[in-house]
């Protein structure tokens, strides 16, 4: 399909397009997809994933920032009268979904009254920011299902004490459930990657959510606890905070919430984290 366009993966998009059809299945199937699901697809291509999506979803919105591509998608599934082919990237900047893709999304599913599902093969360098900033937003889709490299994959499903341990791990694993489904091996995408891949499915869970007192709060102690991540904890969030709190009143405010403040921000749990969080909240 690529020859007859005259195209060829571009990689300044990072473009390994999925061509095993069993794992498109396996992604299909762990998304549960049913009529009043609206999907939203990132990285489509020529719609491989694609075809399989329009037949169990009751709507698709697919967004590919490589209009050529789209453009064969389009001809190609021309007649899913259920799918919008956007030719945007997914996302305005680092850290926000672009509105186009965002609003058409969100109005789809007002229309069919059910939720969102995230289900796409995720570029490399758009899986970071994407899945956090889905997991934050209010309300978040009800799934995200995707394949990405297996270091993305590691880093979200990552525990304390380990280098995958970051922001956003705590970020994610605060409000969602983690599970790596199954690795990838290169040999399932065209062109092959030099890595292996891992296929995630995330679950955002309402009841954790309601845990975080305040999410902006939240989002800067994350923040602060692995700016310096190699620096002890009180040093690192003295060194993020504008007010300039110094690192003794924060080691006084880690202590209030019973955390060690000699210890690094990697050494904590998500729930420490969460409830350091919630002290600064209150305070």
């Amino acid at each position: 399909m690529l020859a007859a366009a005259g195209l060829r993966p571009q990689k300044r998009y990072g473009q390994h397009f999925l061509i095993d059809g069993n794992i498109m299945r396996m992604l299909v199937d762990a998304a549960d997809l049913g009529p009043r699901d609206t999907v939203l697809e990132v990285g489509p291509g020529v719609g491989n994933l694609t075809e399989l999506l329009v037949e169990r979803a009751g709507r698709v919105v697919a967004a590919e920032v490589d209009a050529a591509l789209a453009d064969v998608a389009r001809e190609r599934l021309a007649a899913a009268s259920n799918l919008d082919i956007l030719a945007a990237d997914v996302l305005a900047d680092k850290h926000t979904v672009a509105p186009r893709v965002a609003e058409l999304a969100e109005s789809r599913c007002r229309a069919l009254g059910g939720p969102l599902k995230l289900v796409a093969n995720l570029p490399y360098a758009a899986a970071t920011p994407l899945v956090a900033e889905l997991i934050l937003r209010n309300p978040p889709p009800e799934r995200l299902v995707f394949s990405v490299q297996e270091e993305v994959a590691q880093r979200l499903a990552a525990r304390p004490a380990t280098p995958e341990y970051g922001h956003v791990t705590v970020l994610v694993q605060a409000l969602a459930e983690v599970e790596v489904l199954r690795r990838l091996a290169p040999s399932v995408f065209w062109p092959r990657p030099n890595v292996w891949s891992a296929l995630v499915r995330i679950r955002p869970r309402p009841e954790r959510c309601r845990e975080v007192r305040d999410l902006a709060i939240f989002r800067r102690t994350v923040h602060g606890l692995f700016m310096h991540r190699r620096k002890r904890a009180a040093r690192s969030l003295a060194l993020a905070d504008p007010a300039g709190r110094s690192p003794e009143a924060w080691a006084a405010r880690l202590r209030g919430a019973g955390l060690d403040p000699e210890a690094r921000g990697e050494a904590y749990s998500v729930e420490e984290i969460i409830r350091l969080a919630n002290v600064l909240a209150e305070a």
